[in-house]
């Protein structure tokens, strides 16, 4: 269905068919069903350029999404809006990434967190036994970068149980920017 801002009856009919009659139980949109079709995820990025190319792409796959330029900002947007995910690079000024996921996890967040970084594989993968669900290797593919989000922010019931086996990924590009 589209919407019709231009058209008052388009508009007045849409009304008719979403807000509930007096007396009725009709079902009425809010906006846990619309957050429901559009997850938000937190960007945490000191690079401009990087934050910016991420928030373009996760806008252009369905997602809303929050910026913050180091850990610090980071925690303080969490304080402010629920988020259904986090794309967190590791090495900021102010707060790091290892540092924001340590108080993450301190503080009794379980959103789902996707570190970024150029590191080794071996300290990635300690970073994931220490609370993240996925890293990605920069410089990443959007594709790839695409199916991890997928996977890791939109969690199907039927998968709970094989995400801490199935979420652990690398994702380098052969360089072809995407």
């Amino acid at each position: 269905m589209s919407h019709r801002s231009s058209s008052s009856k388009g508009a007045t009919s849409l009304n008719h068919l979403l807000k509930p009659e007096r007396g009725t139980k009709r079902w009425s949109p809010d906006n846990s069903a619309v957050r429901a079709l559009s997850p938000t995820i937190l960007i945490v990025d000191d690079d401009p350029s990087v934050a910016e190319m991420l928030r373009d792409a996760l806008t252009n796959w369905g997602y809303d999404v929050v910026l913050a330029s180091n850990g610090q900002e980071g925690l303080d947007a969490l304080r402010k809006q629920k988020v259904d995910g986090i794309l967190l690079d590791m090495n900021m000024p102010v707060m790091g990434g290892q540092t924001m996921l340590d108080e993450l996890r301190w503080l009794g967040y379980q959103t789902p967190v996707v570190v970024m970084s150029g590191e080794d594989v071996s300290t990635l993968r300690r970073i994931v036994k220490e609370g993240a669900q996925a890293f990605a290797i920069k410089p990443f593919s959007l594709p790839s970068l695409r199916k991890i989000c997928a996977r890791v922010f939109h969690r199907p019931a039927h998968d709970a149980h094989s995400d801490a086996h199935s979420a652990v990924a690398s994702f380098a590009s052969p360089n072809n920017g995407g």
